[in-house]
């Protein structure tokens, strides 16, 4: 919850939040006062948002690695169209000794976040030039002696496609975008319908908007990008990206009017 409101609410606008303002928030969206304040514990805590103190109240920003998870992730969710696939993969190997054995296990599912697959023996990889990525994540863990990053070309046996199937469960990804259009497709014609007849208070489209943008955020984690000569036709993936911009740009301007009267709470009680 707390990354959704930060990536798609106060990071893109610079701005740090009000506890308070984060409480009511949470309120709006059913989630109590106990649980937001444990969960903005638990990323300072981790690192992920740092405080700042305005007299006896307590606001928070996003720290440098908050900032760069967001930018990574606003990066895969917001993209445009990406250019033709030149046939190149970026393939990362590592031996890790069972001393650095959390590295390892965090440096897994991070590499994931970054679309890499599991071709098997400590060898991953993607179709996607995050070379740069890969060096910066395995630096971050420590583990730069034990790892090595490639540019390569697969030259057989197989094709290109039975790679990508030994990687990824391309069939489990995909089933999981038709739920994702299944369940929002009729909350889009709803939507649109009360906003032609201006009857979508800015209260509703805040909260509808959250929730499709907290549902579409859990993509990136289980879908590698793959360019569009490595997926089947049709693929369910770009018709939810189609929806979930359509749905997102309809509910922008009163979902951002309702954040903004929340976040400045803290500014209007200091000049009250």
């Amino acid at each position: 919850m707390l990354f959704t409101l930060y990536g798609d609410y106060a990071y893109p606008r610079g701005v740090d939040l009000w506890l308070g303002s984060l409480v009511a928030l949470g309120e709006r969206l059913g989630i109590s006062e106990v649980a937001v304040r444990s969960a903005v514990a638990r990323l300072a805590r981790d690192g992920w948002i740092v405080a700042r103190r305005d007299g006896n109240r307590s606001h928070y920003a996003l720290s440098d690695a908050g900032r760069r998870l967001i930018e990574e992730g606003t990066r895969r969710i917001y993209r445009g169209e990406g250019t033709a696939w030149n046939g190149s993969w970026c393939m990362l190997t590592y031996s890790i000794p069972e001393a650095k054995r959390a590295h390892r296990d965090r440096l897994r599912k991070q590499l994931a976040w970054l679309g890499f697959g599991p071709l098997g023996g400590g060898t991953y990889v993607s179709p996607r030039d995050v070379s740069s990525e890969a060096e910066e994540l395995v630096r971050e863990h420590g583990v730069e002696t034990f790892s090595r990053i490639f540019s390569a070309r697969l030259s057989g046996p197989g094709s290109e496609l039975d790679l990508v199937r030994q990687c990824w469960d391309v069939g489990a990804i995909e089933a999981q975008y038709e739920t994702f259009l299944r369940h929002y497709a009729p909350l889009y014609a709803r939507d649109l319908r009360r906003h032609r007849t201006a009857s979508l208070p800015d209260a509703a489209a805040f909260v509808h908007r959250f929730a499709l943008t907290h549902d579409f955020r859990r993509f990136p984690f289980v879908d590698p990008d793959l360019p569009a000569s490595l997926l089947p036709r049709e693929w369910a993936g770009g018709r939810a990206r189609s929806l979930f911009e359509a749905h997102h740009a309809l509910l922008t301007q009163g979902a951002q009017r309702f954040f903004s009267s929340i976040a400045s709470l803290g500014a209007r009680l200091r000049a009250g």
